[in-house]
């Protein structure tokens, strides 16, 4: 089976193609960048040169010879700025939807986001619990638009499935670079004391997710995929800092002060209509200062997921 990727020179790329290829997977992957290519050749994969913002002929040929597809690229940073939200979350998705579908694939592999739905705190969320309306913050928001045109998509001929992770977490992880940061610069707080849950999963628990999906025969359905336990957000990255290196120190700050800052700063950076990132955002304190724990169990019983490495054997592998 052949499987287009989006993605694969990101963290989640890197680290789910060279598993998708130890699984008989052969892979032919988005690269903007000569510098993408080389890394999605070094892995042993097809690099297809183009943009995805504007696909052009060379995807389509590539997608005309794949049976499946997974889109993992999104635009993520943490800022106000909705062009890019947009333009790649949305508006790219849903072409890449159009086709995938024209071109003959089989089945759409999304990989979404936890923070898709809405409302705070999510406390053992369940797909069928779960609410319809969009959260407010612009890479949830955006997610959840890209995702319901993607389970809008299905049809028998062409199955979907959107994966939803929450916090992914393994080796190379640049988007923890801010939090090592900050925790070498003694700036590290823990918002609200960092006892509340935080669900989690593990980048070859998603890889184990994502072949799940492949293998399955189900399509027009959202998962959340977890590691499968519940742990706090102090646990989760005291290991992680302390696997780095780092002692991330027990000084906290209360969960109101960080709300009150984090919408002055969200109220400056809109009126001012600045582009780079403010030091906190009401998504933050959503997802890292309040319970976010979603169930998994859907995953488990409709695609047979099951995670493949737990937490401790996880930090283990940061360590070596």
């Amino acid at each position: 089976m052949k499987i287009f990727v989006t993605g694969g020179s990101g963290f989640v790329g890197q680290s789910i193609i060279p598993i998708l290829i130890e699984n008989g997977f052969e892979i032919l992957a988005l690269a903007r960048s000569p510098k993408s290519a080389s890394k999605i050749k070094s892995m042993g994969a097809i690099p297809i040169v183009d943009d995805l913002t504007t696909l052009s002929k060379n995807t389509e040929h590539a997608l005309k010879g794949c049976d499946y597809v997974l889109h993992s690229a999104a635009h993520m940073d943490l800022t106000y700025d909705k062009e890019l939200f947009y333009k790649i979350n949305v508006n790219a998705t849903k072409d890449l939807l159009k086709k995938s579908k024209e071109n003959g694939i089989e089945k759409f592999i999304y990989i979404s986001a936890a923070p898709v739905v809405p409302g705070s705190p999510i406390i053992n969320l369940s797909e069928k619990d779960a609410g319809k309306k969009l959260p407010k913050a612009l890479y949830p928001k955006t997610k959840a638009i890209a995702e319901k045109a993607v389970l809008a998509a299905n049809t028998t001929s062409f199955k979907t499935i959107s994966l939803r992770p929450p916090a992914i977490w393994g080796p190379n992880n640049h988007h923890y670079d801010d939090l090592l940061e900050n925790v070498k610069n003694g700036k590290w707080r823990w918002i609200g004391g960092g006892h509340q849950i935080l669900s989690t999963i593990h980048v070859k628990n998603l890889a184990s997710a994502v072949i799940a999906a492949f293998k399955s025969e189900k399509g027009g359905e959202a998962y959340f995929v977890t590691d499968g336990d519940r742990r706090s957000v102090k646990k989760t990255f005291t290991a992680i800092l302390n696997a780095e290196g780092l002692d991330p120190g027990d000084k906290e700050l209360p969960r109101n002060v960080a709300l009150f800052f984090a919408h002055l700063f969200g109220g400056i950076w809109k009126i001012l209509r600045l582009k780079s990132r403010p030091p906190v955002m009401p998504l933050m304190i959503r997802l890292m200062g309040t319970e976010f724990s979603v169930s998994d169990q859907k995953a488990r019983d409709q695609l047979g997921y099951k995670n493949v490495i737990d937490f401790q054997q996880g930090v283990k592998e940061l360590k070596s």
